[in-house]
């Protein structure tokens, strides 16, 4: 999400009360099971995704619908990764939607 935030010309401060807007990233696991394929081991999880976003002024800031991603983290993580970057720009676009609608463009 900071990346995301920095590429899009936004700047992350470390505490809520000082954001103008304050995102709120939630992963929870869901899902576990232990599949044996082609002799190897697989671990799946399942997690879900939860985005939620508030400005300052108490307004609610749209943001995408719960998701969720599946993988092994042994051969897998790029898969989770990839679903992180989906999301943080999903984030920075409802973000952007939200700012240029309370300034009236």
């Amino acid at each position: 999400m900071s990346d995301a935030l920095e590429k899009a010309g936004y700047s992350n401060v470390s505490t809520a009360a000082r954001a103008d807007i304050s995102v709120t990233a939630r992963a929870d696991v869901v899902q576990e099971r232990v599949d044996r394929q082609f002799q190897t081991t697989f671990a799946v999880r399942n997690y879900s995704i939860d985005v939620s976003g508030e400005a300052r002024t108490g307004d609610v800031v749209s943001m995408p619908p719960p998701s969720t991603v599946s993988f092994d983290p042994q051969v897998g993580a790029e898969r989770a990764n990839e679903r992180s970057r989906i999301v943080a720009a999903d984030v920075i676009d409802r973000i952007k939607e939200f700012v240029q609608r309370k300034r009236g463009g």
